[in-house]
């Protein structure tokens, strides 16, 4: 028995996809012949296209083609399913049928390109995109394209140019936004990104995606308080915004505005789903505000939405050694460790806990696994000298910070703590050129180096040698 469903209006609203698509699964399931016409054909193709369900569209794409072989729709996105999973030959081979049937249709020479694109055939990809361009409406996704063409050919100039088209057809395509201030960033060229957005800012003030985009050229000039400007703008003029909460939060983190990261980062989180990145970000500035117990709870929440967040667990297991809970802190670090081993942050909280545990050796270990991660880690080196220094091993302690020198030629801190070891080792007249270098980098920085001596009389021999350098 054969059911018809050709007879259906020109809207094809949500109720209707969804009843179409229960339609086509039952007969499926059944094995009954039910009758679709193209049009309704080329919809489920699409839908399963947009949900990601790619064996589904592919079955619509078979089934449709041998009721209408003609139909360019359903050859297209058969194409494109073929290109999705990287079957560039077999995509080709429906391209060429679907240009038997419609020989000057730009979709076809527009999809050529994308896959010459994908298989790194750049010069032969371009010559389609242009050939497109010739015919086609679609100028905005032809400029994108050749954007992705030149940025996967190296040649970030001339994709920034490309994406600049593509905005100029189209101000709120997001994607180009981003790969934009991407290849101007590989090009040296992110001041000439700021006349960029900003001309779109004149031409449509309350376009907040461009705001959005100035506000992340700023961020990487590293101009917070232009960057958050922009970003602010942004979320004024689209209150919902969540990225722009997000970029703005992160550039108050980097101010050290931390109440308003906090805000913004509560902002995001109303106006996106619930993530264990966000929630992690927001426990951050929690616990800069000294509010550790809510900085927990967001960590454990985090957590809990996907238990291999490694920045979660570290992140509390940083808020349990703030509160000297070191047996507590010491477990989730590890947790951090076992789920992301390569960060050397992770590794330096794990050496200062075990230190703060007696665990002499473990903390060694650890010091040295986050100064091998992460050689130009000061605190991690100047932790791990402390160890030894503690230990009265004066000699390693200076051996550790000598090495550190030689990755941080530039370092006061290094210096002054290099000429404590070698006072306390006996070594007066190389502690004393250690403290000139020291001075000479930064004269500020020497209060430090009192906190090391309780005699007063020390501390006034030093005090008269600093006062004779100054």
């Amino acid at each position: 028995m054969q059911q018809d469903f050709s007879d259906r209006s020109e809207d094809f609203n949500g109720a209707e996809v969804e009843a179409t698509v229960q339609r086509f699964e039952e007969m499926l399931r059944t094995k009954e012949a039910v009758f679709f016409d193209e049009e309704t054909y080329e919809q489920l193709s699409e839908y399963y296209l947009l949900k990601g369900k790619w064996e589904m569209a592919m079955r619509v794409c078979r089934i449709g083609l041998m009721n209408y072989p003609y139909s360019l729709e359903l050859l297209l996105n058969k194409a494109q399913l073929y290109i999705n999973t990287e079957k560039f030959n077999d995509a080709i081979e429906v391209l060429d049928t679907a240009s038997t049937f419609n020989p000057s249709d730009p979709e076809i020479t527009f999809m050529r390109g994308v896959i010459h694109n994908l298989m790194g055939e750049y010069e032969q990809a371009i010559e389609l995109f242009n050939e497109a361009m010739l015919v086609s409406d679609e100028k905005e996704n032809i400029y994108f394209q050749m954007a992705q063409t030149y940025q996967n050919w190296q040649k970030f100039e001339d994709a920034a140019h490309y994406y600049n088209l593509s905005i100029r057809h189209n101000i709120n395509n997001e994607a180009a936004y981003y790969e934009m201030v991407f290849c101007l960033e590989q090009i040296n060229k992110l001041e000439k990104g700021i006349k960029y957005f900003q001309k779109f800012i004149d031409g449509d003030p309350f376009s907040y995606f461009s705001w959005f985009a100035l506000g992340m050229i700023y961020s990487r000039l590293n101009k917070s308080s232009d960057a958050a400007y922009a970003y602010d703008y942004s979320v004024t003029i689209k209150e919902d915004f969540a990225s722009g909460w997000f970029n703005l939060a992160h550039t108050h983190m980097n101010m050290e505005n931390y109440r308003d990261a906090k805000e913004a980062y509560q902002r995001v989180l109303r106006y996106e789903p619930v993530s264990s990145e966000v929630l992690t970000h927001l426990g951050a500035a929690h616990e800069k505000l000294g509010e550790l117990a809510e900085a927990y709870e967001k960590y454990k929440e985090a957590t809990k939405i996907d238990d291999q967040w490694d920045e979660a667990w570290y992140g509390m297991g940083s808020v349990l050694y703030e509160q000297e809970r070191w047996y507590e802190s010491i477990h989730f670090t590890k947790k951090a460790i076992k789920i992301n081993d390569a960060n050397a942050e992770y590794w330096q909280l794990l050496a200062d806990t075990e230190t703060k545990m007696g665990n002499i050796l473990s903390g060694i270990e650890a010091y040295s696994q986050a100064i091998e991660l992460d050689p130009l880690n000061v605190d991690a080196w100047l932790n791990y000298s402390l160890l030894h220094f503690e230990q009265g091993e004066f000699d390693k302690a200076f051996e550790i910070v000598y090495d550190a020198t030689e990755e941080l030629p530039d370092e006061a801190d290094l210096y002054y703590r290099a000429a404590v070891y070698l006072i306390y080792g006996g070594n007066y007249n190389e502690a004393y050129e250690y403290l000139q270098t020291a001075l000479t980098i930064n004269y500020d920085a020497h209060t430090q180096i009192y906190e090391f001596f309780s005699n007063l009389e020390t501390q006034k021999a030093l005090h008269r040698i600093i006062e004779q350098y100054k």
